[in-house]
């Protein structure tokens, strides 16, 4: 089990649950890596999912699409060698399910945090980061 934040049904804040849920495997055959959160993004659209304007799929689900944290399990069946990541990377993402202890994450939403950086610093410039990056070069275009 695992803590995470869970939305059973669409409305407003009082909606949200900060509760045990069952925690993703640690191995997966469906190329996603398993993921400790240390940081999650808190984004705008993510009221749109919590109040049903922008409907899931799933329910319950887990809220937030960006997060961060430290690679604690990869694919059974693939050769570590070969994904570009191992367990103990540290990495950002793009998927959801972030508000939650542990996040499986498919390996193409992964992107490694250089040394050099804190994380979180990394896991500001991901959907916020690359909004300001986008909007500042389309006005320096005269865009």
């Amino acid at each position: 089990m695992m803590k995470a934040v869970v939305v059973e049904a669409t409305g407003g804040v009082e909606v949200l649950q900060y509760k045990d849920h069952e925690a993703p495997p640690q191995f997966s055959p469906q190329n996603k890596a398993l993921v400790k959160n240390e940081y999650a993004g808190l984004n705008f659209i993510d009221t749109y999912h919590r109040s049903g304007l922008y409907p899931r799929e799933l329910s319950p689900f887990i809220l937030g699409q960006e997060g961060g944290g430290v690679i604690e399990g990869l694919p059974n069946d693939v050769d570590s060698d070969h994904l570009g990541f191992k367990v103990g990377d540290r990495v950002v993402y793009g998927a959801f399910g972030s508000y939650a202890e542990y996040t499986s994450v498919p390996l193409d939403k992964l992107v490694p945090v250089p040394d050099d950086m804190d994380m979180k610093t990394a896991i500001a410039c991901m959907t916020q980061g690359l909004t300001a990056h986008y909007l500042s070069s389309s006005v320096g275009a005269g865009i």
